[in-house]
């Protein structure tokens, strides 16, 4: 199966247990099962037995089917939002707030030298304190701007002792021990609204502020849990076994002629409809190869005719599970019992009528395989010591066992499904 068709047979499952489609994309559907299918699929046993003792309104639980896993998982990616930030552009790129270039510390420095400012004057960058981050420092004393060092004796502005200047920055004179470094390398530091901020704690909208005192800013979404649904996996074989054993009984009726009810709408004669009963079978031949066939026989309750390949002619019939108006039944003289015993003969005869050459091979190879086994046992058993002959004895039995299981010819009949329907007596 592909993904068309996985998707094909879980939207029809979902609407024959009459699931609400929340959301329904390309490569996904999000659906809240109804009370059925929450109890095929689930499992939730202790949960459905505690609605019925106490009779509370159900809460169903909510999926979210993928189909197509590589195209929804493309899908997200492209919808996801970028965050904005002052570091989303190329690597290495710095805020453009005001600021010196990258190597501009040391050419000031050099300019700035006067009187009063030798070792004893301004702080150079070496001297920056061990808080500050290296590189990360400013103008150097004499330069222009109010985060600087004043030049001549060593003394500083108001609002340069080791807090950040109102451009962000901090001096290479002003750091001090414990000084955040603020400044990215280069001289440059982001500005004051420069589109960008730190990365703060996410705060949980689930809360229990919120939940018991109502100041959460909006109430807490449940989880949805996500399964893929494709060919092979777990849930899509769930769906299978359930759709095979719920599936397995009908009972249909053909849906009248629309000439014949647009025509004559006043008829006084109903339609005559007759029963058959449609028995499936599946017969598989098997020894160390199998070949498997599908019998599809139907017998019709009043008369007891017998029909094969039933089920193909079904297909190309409009079939509805509601009676028609204006239709009239005939009555069954055979039960459904007694129905289903003939179609087992009918189907056994058929089965002996057919070559058997196959078997005659099969048990042939099962003797060759049978006589190489004991063969290779028996010169064990004969020269094994009295201690190791009962653990032989258990192999060579096992053995045995397993030869007679792989090429003894069998025949196999089982039940696929079964269905009544009723159709029109007046065709065949």
């Amino acid at each position: 199966m592909n993904t068309a068709q996985v998707e094909r047979f879980v939207m029809r499952f979902l609407e024959a247990y009459n699931c609400r489609i929340i959301e329904k994309t390309k490569h996904a559907v999000i659906v809240n099962l109804s009370p059925e299918a929450d109890k095929e699929l689930t499992g939730r046993s202790y949960y459905w037995s505690f609605v019925e003792r106490t009779g509370v309104e159900p809460e169903t639980m909510t999926y979210r089917f993928v189909f197509d896993p590589e195209g929804d998982a493309a899908a997200a990616a492209a919808a996801r939002p970028v965050p904005a930030g002052p570091l989303n552009g190329p690597l290495g790129a710095v805020s453009t707030a005001p600021g010196p270039q990258p190597g501009a510390v040391d050419r000031q420095a050099q300019g700035a030298a006067g009187p009063g400012n030798g070792p004893q004057g301004g702080l150079s960058a070496a001297t920056a304190g061990p808080g500050a981050a290296a590189g990360a420092v400013s103008a150097a004393p004499g330069a222009a701007g109010g985060g600087g060092q004043a030049a001549g004796g060593g003394t500083e502005p108001a609002g340069s002792s080791g807090r950040p200047s109102p451009q962000g920055t901090l001096t290479a004179g002003a750091a001090g021990p414990g000084a955040p470094a603020a400044s990215v390398p280069g001289g440059a530091a982001p500005a004051a609204g420069s589109g960008g901020s730190p990365p703060e704690a996410i705060r949980s909208a689930d809360s229990i502020l919120g939940r018991y005192f109502g100041t959460a800013p909006a109430p807490p979404v449940g989880r949805v849990p996500r399964d893929e649904v494709t060919f092979g996996s777990r849930r899509l074989q769930q769906l299978f076994a359930t759709a095979l054993n719920n599936g397995r009984f009908t009972r249909l009726f053909e849906a009248p002629p629309q000439a014949a009810s647009s025509s004559q709408p006043g008829r006084s004669a109903p339609l005559t409809y007759c029963s058959w009963m449609n028995v499936n079978y599946k017969v598989e031949y098997a020894c160390d190869m199998k070949r498997s066939e599908v019998h599809s026989l139907a017998i019709q309750m009043t008369t007891g005719e017998i029909r094969e390949e039933f089920h193909p002619s079904m297909l190309t019939r409009k079939l509805a599970p509601k009676l028609p108006a204006n239709i009239h039944l005939l009555g069954d003289n055979l039960t459904l019992s007694r129905a289903a015993s003939i179609l087992e003969d009918y189907l056994e005869q058929k089965i002996r009528r057919t070559d058997h050459r196959w078997a005659d091979r099969a048990n042939q190879v099962l003797a060759e395989e049978h006589q190489l086994v004991r063969l290779y046992y028996e010169g064990m058993l004969a020269a094994a010591e009295p201690e190791a002959r009962e653990e032989l004895e258990i192999r060579y039995a096992a053995r045995q066992a397993e030869v007679d299981w792989q090429y003894r010819p069998r025949v196999h009949v089982s039940v696929i499904n079964c269905g009544l329907f009723h159709l029109r007596a007046d065709e065949r």
